[in-house]
Order: C-alpha cells, then sequence, then structure tokens
C-alpha cells in the first residue's frame, strides 16, 4: 500500500448538511451545558459528534485505501494539524485565566488534567476522579476534553483495525458485517456497563465505541445503499432530527447513560447523515443554510470554549451562572470561537504551513506542544497549586480548606476495617487484645467528625477506631437501590460493623454518622442481621440499627448531618475572611436547612426520647443561628466542600461537643 502525503488524500464531495448536523450537535451539548434544566438530555450532542466523526473519518479512510493511496501517519497527520492548534491555543488562554482565577487546590487538580488532557487520556483521568453529572465538575475547565480523547483514542485504533478486517475480510458487506457486529458487542458492554458502573460507561472508549462504528457502517455500507424516494428520504430525514431532539429533550442525569438510551440519538444521527447523501430534503436544506454551515465548522471551537467559559465562571461566583450569566457567558465563548476559527483553525495552520508539512514534522509540533504543557502542569502540580499567589488570610482559609481527616486515606473502607490497627487508632493507645471503647460508624458525613471525636477520647482516656465506607450508611440491612456494585460494596459494609462488634465485645460507644438523602431505603441481603426487614420509614431503619448497638449494651450517640452548602466558594471565603465578616453569599439560608434536614432530624429525636443510652448531637443548632448557617465559628473556617468540615474545623468543635456518659464500674 503506497504512501500519501497529507494534501493527496482522496478527493470526496463536500458535505454540508453534516456541518449543519455539526451545528445542531454543539448547540444541544451548549445549551445543555449552559440552560440544563431547558433541556436536560443535550448530552446527546456528544454523541451525534461521536457518529459524524466515525463517517468522515471511514469515509476518507475507505477512499483512499480504495486508490491505494491511505496512509496511517497520514492520517494521524491530518487529524493533528485538524485538532491540535486550537486545542493548544485555547488550553494556553485556559491555563492563564485559571492561573488567575483557581485557588491552589484546584489549580493543582486543574493541572493534573491538563496532562490528562496531552496524554490524550482526559476520558480516563474524570473517570478516575469525577463523574461527568457530579457538582464538582462543574467546575473543571477541561472536562469536556474527555470527548476528545474518546475521539482520539479511536483515530487510533480503527484505521488499523480497518485495515486487518480489508486483509482478512476482503469484501466490503464482510467489512460491514464485522463493522455491526463490533458496534453489537460494544453496545452490549456499554449497557451492562450503564448498570453497573455508570462513569466507566459514560467516559470509557469500549462503551462508546458504537456510537462512531455506527457512522464508520454507514460509510462503509454506501455503495450497497440505494437512493430512496425524495419522500422516504423526508421522512427519514425528519424521523432523524425527532430521534435526536427528542433524546436531548427526553434523557436526563439520572437515566443509564450510554447504552440502549443512546441508541435513538444516534440512529437518528445516521438517518440525518444518509437521507441527505442522496438529495436535498427539508430537513438537509435547513441544516444547509449558510449560517447553520458556519456554525458546524466553528462547532470545534465553539465547543472547545464554551465549556471552560462557564466552568471558570461556577468556580469564581461558587455557584452555577443564572440564565441571564450564562447567556452572556456563551456569548463570550461564541466570539472567542469565531476568533479561534479564523485566525487559529484558518489562519494560523496556513501560516505555519500546516497544511505542507510531512506527518513527521506534525507529530514533532505536536509532542513539542504537549511537552509544554506538561511542563506548566508539573509547575502547577509539584508548587502545589501556587499558594504563594494568595495574600495571607487567603492563604489560611485555603489551608484550613485543603485538609481533611488525615485518616481517611488508610481508614476508610470496609476492606481496611482490621488493617492498619496503630494508625487508625485515635485517643488513648489500644492495649494488647483489648476491645475499642470507642468506633466511629457511617459514610464520609462521619469520617468527617474523626477528628473531633478524637480530641474528645484523647481527653477522655479512650481508644477508638474508625470504621468507615464512603458512600454508605451505616445502617444494618438497609439498601438504596443504587448499582449493583455500590450496593455489593454498602452490603459488605454492613457485614463489617457486625464482625468489628463481635470482635470488640468491650465497645462503649458508637458514633453513627451519615449522609441524609432523600433516597427510598428498602431491606437488603443482610437485613437478617437486624430488624430492617420489617422496616419502613427512614426513621425505622434507623432504630433497627440502634437497637443492634444497645442489645449489646453500647451507647450510641448519633451526630447529626452538617448543613449542606449549595455554592461553596473558597474565594467568597477568603474575601469574607479578609473583612472578618461573613457576606450573605457564602452562607446558606437556615430554611433550606431545616426543609432539607428537618424531617430525617425529626426522626433521629424520637429515637434519642426513646432510650437514655441514646443521645443526639444537633450539627444543625450547632452551625446555624434562626436565619443562616455558617461556614465559620468563630472565626474558624469549618468547611472543606459543600457538606464536609476540614480536619481543623472539625477538631475545633470538639469544644462544643461531649461523649456519651459511661457508667461507673
Amino acid at each position: 500500500m503506497s504512501r500519501a502525503s497529507p494534501v493527496e488524500s482522496a478527493s470526496l464531495p463536500y458535505l454540508p448538511h453534516v456541518d449543519g448536523l455539526r451545528a445542531l450537535a454543539v448547540a444541544l451539548v451548549v445549551v445543555f451545558h449552559a440552560w440544563p434544566s431547558v433541556l436536560p438530555g443535550g448530552f446527546v450532542g456528544v454523541d451525534v459528534f461521536f457518529v459524524i466523526s466515525g463517517f468522515i473519518i471511514t469515509r476518507q479512510i475507505a477512499a483512499d485505501m480504495e486508490q491505494g493511496n491511505f496512509s496511517y501517519a497520514g492520517f494521524l497527520g491530518r487529524r493533528a494539524r485538524r485538532l491540535v492548534p486550537a486545542a493548544a491555543v485555547c488550553c494556553l488562554l485556559v491555563t492563564a485565566v485559571s492561573v488567575l482565577v483557581l485557588m491552589p487546590d484546584a489549580l493543582s487538580t486543574y493541572s493534573e488534567s491538563l496532562i490528562a488532557v496531552w496524554t490524550m487520556t482526559a476520558n480516563i483521568y474524570f473517570y478516575l476522579n469525577s463523574g461527568y453529572f457530579d457538582a464538582p465538575s462543574a467546575e473543571a475547565p477541561l472536562l469536556h476534553m474527555w470527548s476528545l480523547a474518546v475521539v482520539d483514542q479511536f483515530y487510533l485504533t480503527w484505521p488499523l483495525l480497518l485495515l486487518l478486517m480489508v486483509r482478512k475480510l476482503v469484501t466490503r458487506p464482510r467489512i460491514v458485517a464485522a463493522a455491526l457486529a463490533l458496534a453489537v458487542l460494544s453496545l452490549v458492554h456499554s449497557e451492562l456497563s450503564a448498570r453497573s458502573d455508570a462513569n466507566l460507561a459514560f467516559y470509557l472508549p469500549l462503551s462508546r465505541a458504537f456510537e462512531l462504528i455506527a457512522g464508520c457502517a454507514l460509510a462503509l455500507a454506501l455503495p450497497f445503499i440505494k437512493a430512496p424516494t425524495v419522500s422516504k428520504r423526508a421522512v427519514l430525514d425528519f424521523a432523524g432530527l425527532v430521534l435526536v431532539t427528542g433524546s436531548a429533550a427526553a434523557l436526563h442525569a439520572g437515566i443509564s447513560f450510554p447504552g440502549l438510551a443512546a441508541v435513538p440519538a444516534i440512529v437518528g444521527s445516521v438517518l440525518l447523515i444518509a437521507a441527505g447523501l442522496f438529495g436535498p430534503t427539508p430537513v438537509s436544506r435547513l441544516l444547509s443554510l449558510k449560517p447553520v454551515v458556519l456554525t458546524g465548522k466553528m462547532s470545534y471551537s465553539i465547543y472547545l470554549y464554551h465549556w471552560p467559559a462557564l466552568a471558570l465562571a461556577a468556580y469564581w461566583l461558587g455557584r452555577g451562572p443564572d440564565a441571564p450569566e450564562a447567556a452572556a457567558l456563551v456569548a463570550v465563548s461564541l466570539i472567542l470561537a469565531a476568533l479561534s476559527w479564523l485566525l487559529v483553525e484558518q489562519a494560523l495552520t496556513r501560516r505555519m504551513g500546516l497544511y505542507t508539512l510531512p506527518p513527521a514534522a506534525l507529530f514533532k509540533r505536536t509532542a513539542a506542544a504537549g511537552t509544554a504543557f506538561a511542563v506548566l502542569a508539573a509547575v502547577g502540580i509539584l508548587g502545589r497549586g501556587l499558594p504563594q499567589r494568595l495574600d495571607v488570610r487567603a492563604y489560611e482559609v485555603y489551608r484550613a480548606a485543603s485538609q481533611g481527616n488525615p485518616l481517611r486515606r488508610s481508614c476508610d473502607g470496609h476492606d481496611l476495617a482490621f488493617r492498619h490497627t496503630p494508625h487508625c487508632t485515635f485517643g488513648a493507645p489500644l492495649a494488647e487484645r483489648a476491645s475499642y471503647d470507642i468506633a466511629v460508624f457511617g459514610d464520609s458525613n462521619a469520617d468527617h467528625f474523626v477528628p473531633m471525636i478524637a480530641e474528645l477520647a484523647g481527653k477522655a482516656g479512650l481508644s477508638g477506631r474508625q470504621v468507615t465506607q464512603s458512600t454508605c450508611p451505616p445502617l444494618i440491612g438497609v439498601g438504596y437501590h443504587r448499582p449493583t456494585s455500590q450496593e455489593e460494596t454498602c452490603a459488605r459494609y454492613q457485614e463489617t460493623i457486625v464482625e468489628f462488634l463481635d470482635q470488640n465485645p468491650g465497645l462503649k460507644i458508637a458514633i453513627l454518622s451519615w449522609s441524609w438523602t432523600d433516597e427510598t431505603p428498602v431491606a437488603n441481603r443482610v437485613a437478617d442481621l437486624s430488624a430492617a426487614r420489617d422496616a419502613r420509614t427512614f426513621g425505622e431503619f434507623t432504630a433497627a440499627t440502634v437497637a443492634i448497638f444497645r442489645k449489646r449494651g453500647i451507647k450510641v450517640l448519633i451526630i447529626g448531618q452538617v448543613p449542606h452548602f449549595q455554592t461553596f466558594s473558597l474565594r467568597c471565603l477568603a474575601q469574607a475572611a479578609r473583612k472578618d465578616t461573613e457576606e450573605v453569599d457564602c452562607t446558606v439560608p437556615r430554611e433550606e436547612v431545616d426543609r432539607d434536614i428537618g424531617p430525617y432530624q425529626a426522626a433521629i429525636e424520637d429515637i434519642d426520647r426513646a432510650d437514655d443510652g441514646v443521645s443526639f448531637l444537633d450539627m444543625r443548632a450547632l452551625l446555624c443561628s434562626d436565619v443562616l448557617c455558617s461556614a465559620f465559628k468563630d472565626d474558624v473556617l469549618l468547611y472543606r466542600d459543600r457538606g464536609h468540615l476540614n480536619a481543623l474545623g472539625s477538631a475545633y468543635l470538639a469544644r462544643y461537643a461531649s461523649l456519651p456518659e459511661l457508667d461507673a464500674k
């Protein structure tokens, strides 16, 4: 197979309606990010992009192969020339703004994501560190780069796989059949993954491959598709538009995705591309309008700039932008995108001679850009987010907020409950073969109270142990209709609690704390260990667990949920600290907290009143006035994020708390 230069690729007719479809795709994504309530499933715009990418590159590769001109290096070179310059300029601008806006912890995290972007692993990085729909992700300026990483990974593998299929299968019908079989396998994997690990299904390429291969299969099958009649094309085109826009309107973050839920948008995208290939239709004419096509040509730059603008603004404000603010930010990002398309995608690539450079030279320049960004990122990571940028008061706020429970890494998790004993023991040392006096049970809301309990245990001369599991309440026999893997983790944690009690018969005090949510509790497979099988309400499930401890003579202290902030901005808190007063933007209204946790707290208080061996620490009363709940107590910053205390704040609260009194021996 002969080699081809970047400009020797097979010439194919231009398809304006495909650029128009790009415009539709980017519009769906932008609306979803800027005004999510308007288009809750607008994230399917990314799936439309995947179909387009698969179609465009396979159409070109197939044509090159037929002419004997395909070059793997040439193909990758064209992709680099198309994608790298605009991404490099965007990342440079976003990095500059991030240095000015982000607090050190956020800048350090941003620097990690920057390296992931330039190693084409952004999807893997965000899978390991966050969920696309999680609140913290709304402030990650490079989160949107996960989709470009998926496409890059596909570009690296699909041409080689197609070459293999051409050599082994020879005929196009067999190749199309093989491509469809791969798409079905990917779809099955995606559906199963979406049920068990939603983040894995969302981010990783095997779960997304069927979307790209759908476009690939269309490109490969074109010679065998008979041109439909005008009326059939119109129907297919309209059906495709309904499937895509209907998915954007009907889907939402709570649906398992991609999997089968993505199929309507994928089929719709294929129909929109295919129907316009055989002649104009009403929809393809609409997609081929000059303003729509121009938007499609700019779609890559629009995608690059819209999300960083929204994410950095959300970080600066400490909340998501409201509708007018989002409109202004989208307008700014569109201006930046237009400049990027004109000055970078068009002018710069020509001035730098990128259209005539051989692949090796393009790869060197791409590697140089990646190395430069890696150096910038290393400065941010090794410099721990460059805290020297901050003034003294802002640094104090940052330092407090950046420190969580120091025992969490080694002690949080059901598999760690009987390991790292010396390290995970707090208060008085544990005597050999003795039972712990105190144990802390619960999820991350229990974990963040450990510094406070450690202070109290040390003063009382009691030995304590952390026995927590993030995301899992300490209620024994309780499930929440979560993904199977998470339900199993929580069930194992509940069994671990009982095993811990068996191994520590002298335990005197159990500290229980967890996040009170609106999830409906149900009895799970370990319900027989408690009275949870007959429970129906939050209070009954909690009482069933408390009874396990009380039957063993263990006193129970339930620590209430701390107020959760809808917005939590270290920038705002630092500004408030400088003024020695707290701005309203840094607080949460008491009425919101009462509404969110009041019913759950009432059930806990009933359990407290019914048993002298149960006590309750009301964090709402401790952290709230009659009007507002604060992140500060006596000018000490208590929180590290929207719903968790920092280590210094937790320890400070020990002066306002006490352990249950123990019976005299």
